[in-house]
């Protein structure tokens, strides 16, 4: 018994010698970067999910969403996709999530998105106004703009 408390005795004093403190004149070292999201692989992603979307596979392709977003994913027509799989899916909350995303991106489909019937859930739940004002806006923002240029003179 005496035997085991020396080890445990030597083993706490190495940990304490090897614990970091707050010594100001060991100063640690920096902190490491952030890694910067990789737009090649985030696209990359973005377009398998969308692959996946159109083969049928909605779990993967929302799986694929995620992982797209976390690094940089930020494609208007596949957030609004992944709004949908969410709704399909019965997720409410993160299919809001999403549709908000596509709209701060810039998702302008209001049509579409009022007539698609996964979202009829959705389009009850009080967040849903705020999303329908930003894509209402977006819309016709693409309008005016696609106004703009046909009246525009040619040289």
């Amino acid at each position: 018994m005496r035997r085991l408390l020396t080890v445990l005795a030597v083993l706490q004093l190495t940990a304490c010698a090897t614990t970091h403190t707050n010594d100001p004149r060991n100063p640690p070292g920096p902190a490491p970067r952030p890694v910067p999201p990789d737009a090649a692989e985030s696209r990359r992603l973005g377009a398998e999910a969308d692959r996946l979307l159109e083969d049928g596979r909605y779990e993967d392709a929302l799986f694929l969403y995620r992982k797209a977003w976390n690094d940089g994913f930020r494609h208007p027509d596949g957030l609004y996709y992944a709004g949908v799989i969410a709704a399909r899916s019965g997720s409410i909350d993160e299919s809001l999530i999403w549709l908000g995303r596509a709209a701060d991106a810039g998702f302008s489909a209001l049509q579409t998105m009022n007539l698609e019937p996964s979202l009829d859930a959705v389009r009850q739940h009080e967040g849903w106004a705020r999303i329908a004002e930003k894509v209402t806006a977006n819309a016709n923002k693409d309008k005016n703009a696609t106004q703009d240029t046909a009246t525009a003179p040619a040289y």
